[in-house]
């Protein structure tokens, strides 16, 4: 996924150095004192968390942040060996007031600033600009804190690491130029500050002082704050407190933080549809055409006859021809997509460069395309500020209605649009602007994947069965992907191991496996396979299990439903990574004269998380079932998950079923006389 929106500003670099004037606050030894290890089973605490942010009336923002951690136990003193500051130099400016230690007996160490080391950010699938301050700091020992004061001066955004940035009072000076800083939305300011932590933090402070011809709009989402506004002369001031807050109990596949966890929310904006013009006029100018594209775009829809044909066909190639790499184009390189140009030329680019030359292609075939702004993988609450990680595109149909389209996610799908993006928060970017909307629901039959099975157990035990695959929607996805990961050369061999799943004899007798890059239709598989010693025992008894509920390509197409269960109740949502169907159908004949007992009764069960309905028959010697699991919601509310953890866990059950063979008993005599023979 990409996250693309970044704090934005103007200007070259400049990060500032300079010890504070001020000492530490009186009260600071009190709060220290009363954080103790017997209080406290973290390695480290956050006695203190202070920012202060002031909103000028361009829509930069100057913010002071103050932070103590105390170091409780070995584990937490090295991560306390450097204290590391990072910025994004084309937004913001930077100044580091002090950084002191604090020692257990009260001696108070200032760290001398001047040995500072500038570096960039290690990066990897984006090489942007940040940079981060590194300065070593003295041997840290349990009972010691560590005390940093910095600010700064620019445009940011609370889930892009630190905060905005700062005055210069400065020994060591890079070329500040704060007057070139400007927010990408002149006049307007907002931030989205998280109230959480993985680390204890006792006390939390962030303030914000903003002219009274801004009024700020905020809201706290999943949990409380102690708030207050007050004026201050030409501003007003908002203050949000929290204490003690304890580290997140994280549980597995839960939703992510930023949906669960107490979270600020502000912005000085209006309403979503001023967002929308905004992200319309700001990369309007980047999606001109040149002869090339224009040629391409000729090419690639010629002889196709619907729209939908055409609409794929542009999709996929951008999605297989673009590949996903981010290189800085200077200030705002968060928010402008790169001209499609320049994408075209280079064969790469991010999310919203990808979206952009989509945009011009689109527009070339004829269509009325847009660029988008969304959020993947987290919700996006009502308040118009930025909390976006991701760039599509869409096109507005006939009726004013829009259809999205992320070739970001496409290669090797054949989804225009991602099941794993359903009802996903988007702002469309158009010229007379959009509300906050919400992407279409994908249901359970778009999501599908089938097992079909013919098998015959011989009385030796051996499985002997022919399988077929297909799937569609997300677990096509992503067994596409998984075979196009290898040569097609070493894709028998991927087949060979998922068939360890059956039984770890299993062997391919033949097999048919779709070219992953042909998208003429749905994925589709065809395996032989034989197992000796599928079924264990003697040849009077032999105990196994169904062969298709054993789930070949199961770690692939539905592993995010594995292990979901283990709560008994969950205190936060399961995120899964689509909605799915699970169908299962076998014909199982058993050696002649044999029967099954303990067969499994017909299960219906149904809910608003999941359904399931197993049946069941036994006839002329064959065993014959038909299963099919419904997950209905990507994510799985906490007031449902009882219904899904049943249905879940019903499911196993069947998987893991062992039936009882054996001749009936004329067919044990005959055999007993006969010797018996396989």
């Amino acid at each position: 996924m990409t996250h693309y929106l970044r704090s934005n500003g103007l200007g070259s670099l400049a990060i500032v150095l300079a010890l504070a004037a001020t000492a530490p606050a009186d009260d600071l030894r009190g709060r220290l004192v009363a954080v103790t290890s017997e209080k406290y089973a973290s390695d480290t605490v956050v006695v203190l968390s202070d920012t202060e942010v002031t909103v000028q009336p361009s829509g930069i923002g100057v913010t002071r942040t103050r932070e103590v951690v105390k170091v409780l136990r070995e584990g937490g003193v090295r991560g306390q060996a450097v204290r590391r500051f990072e910025f994004d130099p084309t937004t913001n400016r930077i100044c580091i007031e002090a950084l002191r230690v604090h020692r257990a007996n009260g001696d108070v160490v200032e760290v001398p600033l001047s040995a500072a080391v500038v570096q960039p950010v290690p990066q990897w699938g984006i090489f942007w600009a940040s940079d981060q301050v590194l300065i070593d700091l003295p041997r840290v020992n349990p009972g010691d804190a560590v005390e940093s004061v910095y600010t700064k001066t620019g445009f940011n955004v609370a889930y892009l690491a630190d905060g905005p940035g700062g005055p210069a009072a400065a020994p060591v000076s890079y070329g500040a130029d704060l007057s070139a800083l400007e927010p990408p939305m002149p006049g307007h300011w907002y931030d989205e500050v998280e109230f959480w932590s993985s680390t204890p933090v006792a006390e939390k402070r962030y303030t914000v002082r903003a002219p009274r011809s801004m009024p700020l709009q905020y809201e706290v989402y999943n949990g409380e704050l102690r708030t207050s506004v007050t004026f201050e002369g030409e501003h007003v001031v908002y203050t949000f407190e929290k204490r003690d807050i304890q580290p997140v109990a994280y549980e597995p596949s839960m939703a992510s933080t930023r949906d669960t966890q107490c979270k600020l929310v502000l912005a000085t904006l209006e309403d979503w549809p001023a967002k929308s013009r905004w992200f319309h006029e700001k990369n309007e100018a980047s999606f001109e055409a040149c002869d090339g594209i224009r040629a391409l775009v000729r090419e690639i829809v010629a002889g196709l006859k619907t729209d939908e044909e055409k609409i794929t066909a542009l999709n996929h190639w951008v999605a297989e021809n673009i590949r996903y790499v981010g290189t800085s184009r200077g200030a705002c390189e968060g928010y402008t997509t790169h001209h499609v140009q320049e994408t075209f030329r280079d064969r790469g680019g991010v999310c919203k460069d990808k979206a952009g030359l989509l945009v011009a292609m689109l527009r070339e075939a004829g269509f009325e395309s847009y660029i988008v702004m969304t959020q993947a993988g987290t919700d996006v609450a009502p308040i118009p500020a930025d909390q976006f990680n991701h760039a599509v595109t869409c096109i507005r149909n006939a009726d004013g209605s829009f259809r999205l389209l992320d070739p970001t996610w496409m290669p090797k799908s054949r989804e225009n649009w991602s099941s794993a993006e359903q009802l996903q928060y988007v702002v469309y970017g158009t010229p007379e602007g959009q509300p906050l909307a919400i992407s279409p629901y994908s249901g359970p039959e778009e999501n599908a994947a089938s097992w079909r099975g013919t098998s015959d157990l011989t009385a030796s035990g051996t499985l002997r069965c022919q399988l077929e695959f297909t799937a569609v929607g997300s677990p096509e996805t992503s067994l596409r992907r998984s075979l196009a990961g290898s040569p097609a050369g070493e894709r028998v061999g991927s087949l060979e191991s998922w068939l360890r799943t059956l039984s770890p004899g299993a062997r391919l007798t033949e097999h048919a496996i779709m070219d992953p890059v042909d998208f003429s239709g749905p994925i589709r598989l065809r395996a032989g396979i034989e197992a000796a010693g599928y079924a264990f025992g003697s040849d009077q008894r032999r105990f196994l299990r169904l062969p298709m509920l054993r789930r070949v390509l199961g770690d692939v197409v539905a592993g995010d439903l594995r292990d979901t269960t283990a709560l008994e109740t969950r205190k936060y949502p399961l995120r899964l990574r689509s909605t799915r169907r699970l169908e299962i159908s076998e014909t199982l004949r058993l050696p002649a004269g044999w029967k099954a007992r303990d067969l499994p009764e017909a299960v219906t069960m149904d809910g608003p998380a999941a359904a399931l309905k197993f049946t069941l028959q036994q006839s002329g010697g064959a065993i014959e079932y038909t299963l099919v699991l419904d997950v209905k919601q990507r994510t799985i509310p906490v007031a449902d998950y009882a219904n899904y953890r049943e249905v879940v866990r019903a499911f196993e059950s069947l998987c893991d079923r062992w039936v009882v063979c054996a001749p009936d008993a004329k067919s044990a005599q005959a055999g007993a006389a006969a010797a018996g023979t396989d």
